[in-house]
């Protein structure tokens, strides 16, 4: 009796897995042109970059006010924002972007990323003081064939794109938040992997001179940065010579953790200056990158 109740539970599960991997619509982007407007105008500028996860499903207003204050007063010209919800969430006190852009930081870009548990309310958004134009949004690679019972909810990753302009001069601001997948993933890293890969192509393609990508990318390591590590195009600004954390595992600050990161195009730009700022406003820290272009 037990042997054919294992057995037609493994059958059920078997099916189940089947069936919400076959009725899930694979993730499309739109069209896209990403040169469109790029004028390709160099110059000398230096500008500050943030990357923070907001940790949206955790926050409140009062958390989203201090979290604007810190952003504003980073100096921050462009700030890559992860785990933001959209106004009228029900998370964050219901009104996480407009708190956000209501200081410094007024032009920006949301895109959901189409959460299984949080819907089209949770996304990243790329936020500055500048002038933004031709944004669009990419999904990422997406794992259909290691699918199981356990992980067939990941949720779809996106990359966005924003053209800003400082001071007459533009800068590709890329952000993204890659997938956080554990032990029910068979192949571990690989989905990050791929999404990393694809990320710094189409960065490649990008004509704009002066490139950034801000994200939590929720490295295992330091080899999930190998694609732009090994590159002779960009560079993380925090690095193994260089680790700057943005994390602490289980709380703990004698367990660092390097899972975001600002990266850059390093033939372009110099980076001057990073560090973290810490806050209980979040789990992540606020890590911040300064730079000046090569004109």
């Amino acid at each position: 009796m037990r042997k054919k109740l294992a057995a037609g539970l493994a059958a059920l599960l078997a099916l189940l897995t089947f069936c919400l991997c076959a009725c899930k619509d694979v993730p499309k982007s739109g069209e896209y042109d990403i040169n469109a407007g790029v004028t390709g105008a160099r110059g000398d500028i230096e500008f500050t970059v943030v990357s923070y996860n907001l940790h949206s499903g955790g926050a409140t207003q009062d958390m989203m006010d201090k979290a604007r204050e810190q952003i504003d007063a980073s100096g921050a010209d462009i700030a890559g924002l992860q785990e933001v919800d959209r106004d009228g969430s029900g998370r964050a006190g219901d009104k996480m972007i407009s708190t956000l852009t209501s200081g410094a930081m007024k032009e920006y870009f949301f895109a959901p990323t189409m959460s299984y548990y949080f819907g089209e309310d949770y996304g990243i958004m790329t936020a500055s003081r500048h002038k933004m134009e031709s944004s669009f949004s990419l999904f990422l690679p997406y794992p259909y064939e290691h699918m199981t019972l356990f992980n067939a909810t990941i949720e779809p990753r996106v990359v966005t794109r924003s053209l800003i302009t400082i001071n007459g001069v533009q800068v590709a601001a890329y952000n993204t938040h890659l997938d956080y997948t554990g032990t029910t993933m068979p192949d571990g890293t690989l989905l990050r992997l791929a999404q990393m890969q694809f990320v710094y192509e189409l960065m490649l393609s990008d004509t704009c001179p002066y490139q950034i990508l801000t994200g939590d990318f929720n490295a295992g390591g330091w080899d999930d940065f190998a694609v732009f590590m090994n590159s002779d195009k960009y560079a993380p600004a925090s690095t193994p010579e260089n680790p700057v954390a943005s994390f602490f595992t289980d709380g703990d600050q004698n367990k660092p953790a390097y899972i975001d990161n600002v990266i850059y195009s390093k033939n372009t730009l110099t980076l001057e200056e990073v560090f973290n700022t810490q806050s209980d406003l979040s789990d992540h820290l606020m890590l911040t990158a300064k730079f000046k272009t090569i004109a």
